[in-house]
């Protein structure tokens, strides 16, 4: 029989994960695109709807957050099944995040992660204050969401050419 105490890291490690160095998107970690995409939306709170790998407010669907996001269900899907549980065991992840007042936090917001079970229960990850690393940059910028795209591409080298 698995063992549900086994599940109570769960929300940390999607957390920590989502929030680690190895997710890097063109210019900043994700803590940096959520906390410049809140500061420029001047929110107080947002979430992030691990299983739907989908934001609130609408506004915070930004490529590079989404992208990442969509990561997390694999990481609670593996521990499920290490963990003896099915995969549909879980039927809500949320991660909760507050943005303190940017004047006296410049940098540092909590996140409130929560996991609950086909039977009700709830799993919590406590407060787990996270930070923006790299300097301020604009989160909605095209340039900064598709890096790959050229202002000089083929296309339109060959347009020009075409006249």
């Amino acid at each position: 029989m698995p063992k549900r105490k086994n599940l109570n890291g769960i929300p940390h490690n999607i957390t920590k994960s989502f929030f680690g160095t190895e997710r890097y998107y063109n210019g900043g970690y994700m803590g940096d695109w959520l906390l410049n995409a809140a500061k420029q939306l001047h929110l107080a709170e947002a979430s992030l709807d691990v299983l739907q790998a989908s934001f609130s407010p609408k506004q915070l669907y930004i490529r590079p957050l989404i992208l990442n996001a969509q990561e997390l269900k694999k990481i609670i899907d593996k521990e499920l099944t290490a963990n003896g549980f099915e995969q549909d065991f879980i039927i809500q992840a949320v991660i909760d995040f507050q943005f303190p007042n940017s004047k006296i936090h410049n940098t540092r917001f909590h996140c409130f992660p929560y996991l609950i079970d086909i039977d009700g229960k709830r799993y919590d990850g406590g407060r787990i204050m996270e930070e923006g690393l790299e300097p301020g940059f604009d989160p909605f910028e095209e340039s900064n969401i598709y890096p790959t795209k050229s202002k000089t591409g083929v296309l339109s080298i060959i347009k020009k050419f075409l006249g």
